[in-house]
């Protein structure tokens, strides 16, 4: 067959393979982007437009070989590439998918239109292997007018194609939807625009040669003949790729803008924490903080001192630590007020105020602290306690009392026994030596907590003594608080202070207990067995000048002199 090598015939064969090599370098893009950021953009990108590439290659070959005039193996690549571009379909939808991200219901629904069309063109390829001429025939050259030698190969076209053709229609209605929802989802950015643009160009493209496969002529340039899908996909692929270029840099500029934000936060973060660190190491506090199971994360040289805060002993809880530390004859009580306050604490979220005795590291004297703890709720759901310690401050208004008296009600709660000795004890230190007020604070603890527990709540020397071995006390005096028959009751407290003594007398609700015996059976079974809760009884005897109950056990007066 004789036709002129003219710059038209030059310029058909060039197109395809111009193509080829336009898409083959945006599949390698797609291929990095996806390798170093594994998004589902430049994944689905990579497949979208891996089968334009095949479709054009195969574009290209058909051309070649009609040049050649091998029309036999033309067709092959004929029918090779348009199944490609069957499976395009799929890829096609399935890059739309990923592009509206932001619009999930219908990014779900296309991607499930997707994986109809992978279906549909794995059973269209199945059936066009076992029967060719139904989809593009291998034998027979294509019904229509061959224009120009690139289009010899062509095979004779079935109704498979016809079909295929029909749903790629829809497809690319489909892509032109999916486009103008995104520019307004997105709202007109550069990214959103370039990509419809590239659609809008491979729609146009497709139509045209959907138009010349069934009727023969095109939109444009009928004299002049090649794919135009295949330029279309090229110069889709090629704006694509640009456009998520663009929009793949401003992206590093921001996160480089982000980057060098986080650096200078960073640099003001590091400089807050170690004005933070000399400001803690310079305050005369214990300055630490704990976890949610109260365990130490952090704290200051003088809380390390407080505590001996040595590696073996870190791991330890803080109440463990505090009752290890703490002054021995007062430990049993300052364990049930700490792990009082620690309760409500984490149930009501709000700071906790509260005094223990500990032994003074360097002496090995008692010494009262004011422990204050607040509540840290982290916006990850961590949880933390920031706590400092010092010691007891006098109080200016203190040294101005002569004399003073006071009555007091209070609840059966462990919590309000801290504040209340601290109050009625406060003064004391205008009389006597700061160790010995707090020996009384002590022995007035244990007499209210006595009250509290024996008396008003009914608690037995066994059930204590039972309830301590399993660890379960606090929940044991819990059941007790909400119990109707004791939850009432309260413990008064009748305070008398003078240059000359101090006086106190508690008295509980309760139905009282023989005194005398039980004195006997504490000073056997105290000293024998080692009970931490009965100490409290006989501290009291050492402390005080008078202890006197009366005839029912319910009440006892407290007298301590300040002369001899």
């Amino acid at each position: 067959m004789n036709w002129d090598y003219s710059l038209f015939d030059a310029i058909q064969l060039m197109i395809p393979i111009f193509c080829f090599f336009m898409t083959m370098s945006v599949v390698i893009i797609y291929l990095f982007l996806y390798k170093n950021f594994h998004n589902k953009i430049y994944s689905t990108g990579f497949l979208f437009s891996l089968t334009a590439m095949f479709f054009v290659f195969f574009e290209s070959l058909l051309i070649i070989y009609g040049w050649l005039g091998l029309y036999e193996e033309g067709r092959i690549f004929h029918f090779a590439g348009q199944m490609t571009a069957s499976y395009f379909m799929f890829t096609l939808l399935m890059f739309s998918s990923a592009l509206m991200e932001k619009a999930t219901l219908i990014s779900k629904a296309v991607e499930k239109m997707a994986y109809i069309g992978l279906g549909a063109a794995v059973l269209l390829t199945v059936v066009s292997l076992i029967k060719p001429e139904l989809f593009i025939s291998l034998s027979e050259a294509s019904d229509i007018a061959q224009l120009t030698p690139g289009n010899f190969a062509r095979g004779k076209e079935g109704i498979l194609l016809s079909v295929r053709d029909l749903v790629m229609g829809f497809c690319i209605f489909v892509l032109v939807i999916m486009s103008a929802i995104s520019i307004v989802i997105n709202k007109a950015n550069i990214k959103t625009i370039l990509i419809a643009f590239g659609n809008f160009i491979a729609t146009f493209t497709a139509i045209d040669d959907l138009i010349f496969f069934h009727f023969g002529h095109s939109f444009y340039l009928n004299g002049f003949r090649f794919s135009r899908l295949s330029v279309g996909l090229s110069f889709m692929s090629f704006i694509i790729i640009i456009a998520i270029l663009v929009d793949y840099i401003m992206t590093q500029n921001r996160l480089n803008d982000t980057h060098d934000i986080l650096q200078s936060t960073h640099k003001k973060l590091q400089l807050s924490e170690q004005k933070y660190r000399h400001l803690a190491e310079g305050v005369d506090q214990a300055v630490f903080s704990l976890s949610k199971d109260y365990k130490f994360l952090s704290y200051n040289k003088k809380a390390s001192q407080y505590f001996h805060l040595a590696k073996e002993e870190i791991d330890l809880s803080f109440p463990d630590l505090l009752g290890k530390f703490s002054n021995i004859e007062n430990k049993g009580v300052s364990r049930q007020i700490l792990l009082e306050n620690l309760r409500q604490l984490s149930s009501e979220k709000e700071s906790a105020f509260f005094h223990s005795v500990i032994n003074d590291p360097r002496t090995g004297e008692p010494e009262e602290l004011e422990f204050h703890i607040d509540y840290v709720d982290s916006d990850d759901g961590e949880i933390e306690y920031i706590c400092r310690a010092e010691k007891m401050k006098a109080n200016r208004l203190i040294r101005c009392i002569e004399q003073e008296k006071l009555q007091l009600s209070i609840e059966n709660y462990i919590i309000a026994i801290d504040d209340v000795t601290t109050r009625l004890t406060s003064a004391l230190n205008k009389y006597m030596d700061s160790g010995s007020s707090l020996m009384i604070k002590m022995g007035l603890q244990e007499i209210i907590i006595n009250a509290i527990e024996h008396g008003n709540l009914n608690i037995t020397f066994e059930e204590k003594s039972q309830a301590l071995k399993e660890n379960r006390y606090l929940d044991f005096i819990r059941e007790r608080q909400v119990d109707p028959l004791y939850k009432d009751r309260m413990v008064r407290i009748d305070y008398v202070l003078n240059s000359d003594y101090v006086q106190y007398l508690v008295r509980d609700e309760g139905v009282g207990f023989d005194y005398k015996s039980t004195m006997r059976m504490v000073d056997h079974s105290v000293e024998q067995e080692f009970m931490t809760h009965g100490r409290g009884i006989n501290m009291t005897r050492v402390l005080f000048d008078k202890v006197e109950y009366n005839s029912k056990g319910n009440q006892v007066l407290l007298v301590k002199n300040f002369k001899e």
